[in-house]
């Protein structure tokens, strides 16, 4: 690949429309992601056998917004991400 498409390559557009520089860490931590997501939608489908896959997908789009009203509600849930999250910055040093 030639130095000026492995540069576009790198370029990420976020939601928010900043754009960054994708690194070997984000780059794993989307493709854990996705395959988590793609795991949900998998599971979501064995709730309902008959929903179309576009249909799992679209439900667990929803289930994704819906999931910060679902921490806040929940403040032991957000205690124990917030501990997760320091895990994982201890990690960096």
């Amino acid at each position: 690949m030639p130095t000026e498409e492995e540069i576009k390559a790198a370029i990420v557009i976020f939601p928010d429309d900043t754009i960054g520089y994708a690194s070997p860490e984000l780059n794993h931590g989307t493709e854990l992601a996705c395959w988590q997501m793609c795991k949900f939608i998998d599971y979501i489908e064995t709730l309902d056998p008959e929903l179309e896959r576009h249909e799992a997908i679209t439900l667990v789009a929803a289930i994704f917004q819906g999931l910060p009203t679902f921490f806040e509600s929940n403040p032991e849930l957000i205690a124990e991400i917030k501990i997760d999250c320091q895990n994982i910055r201890a990690k960096r040093k």
